[in-house]
C-alpha cells in the first residue's frame, strides 16, 4: 500500500471531521479531494479514521452516562447557598449533572438529569439492557398503577 503524504491524511482528517470534501481540501492546503477520494489508500485511511472516531464517540458517550449516573451533585447543591456566585466560582464548579437551573426572587430551582435513565442507557451501550429495561418497565407498570388507584 503507498504511504500517504502528510496533506493527504490531512485531508482525510478534515473530511472525516466534516463530511466536507471543500473543508477537507481547505484544511490540508489540497484542491483536488474529489479524485483523492477515488484512491483505494485514501478509501482505507477514511476507513481507519471512522473506526477510531466511532470508538472516540462511544468512549465519550459512555464516559457522559457514567457521570450522568454516578457523579457528585455537591457542586450544584452548594449553589443554593451562595446569593450572587461570582465567574470565576461557577467556571470551576463541575455542573455536568444539572440539566436546568431557575433563579426567581431568593428562591432556586435546580433539576438533574435522571440517574436512573442514565444507568439504563449504560447497560444498554455495555449489551446488558434486558435485565434494566426489565426492571425499568416493572417500576413503570408499579407507578402507573399506583397513578390508577390513587385516581
Amino acid at each position: 500500500m503507498a504511504r500517504l503524504t502528510k496533506k493527504e491524511r490531512s485531508f482525510c482528517i478534515g473530511f472525516i471531521n466534516s463530511g466536507d470534501i471543500d473543508f477537507a481540501e481547505r484544511y490540508s492546503g489540497l484542491d483536488n479531494g474529489r479524485e483523492l477520494l477515488c484512491r483505494e489508500e485514501i478509501r482505507d485511511e477514511l476507513r481507519r479514521l471512522s473506526d477510531v472516531f466511532n470508538e472516540s464517540v462511544a468512549y465519550t458517550a459512555s464516559a457522559g452516562l457514567k457521570k450522568l449516573a454516578m457523579g457528585s451533585v455537591a457542586d450544584a447543591v452548594s449553589l443554593l447557598y451562595k446569593e450572587k456566585p461570582d465567574h470565576d466560582v461557577l467556571e470551576k464548579m463541575d455542573l455536568f449533572l444539572v440539566s436546568e437551573i431557575k433563579r426567581k426572587d431568593n428562591c432556586v430551582e435546580i433539576k438533574f438529569f435522571d440517574r436512573f435513565k442514565a444507568l439504563c442507557e449504560l447497560m444498554k451501550l455495555s449489551g446488558n439492557d434486558t435485565r434494566a429495561s426489565s426492571f425499568y418497565d416493572a417500576l413503570m407498570m408499579g407507578a402507573e398503577s399506583l397513578n390508577r388507584d390513587g385516581d
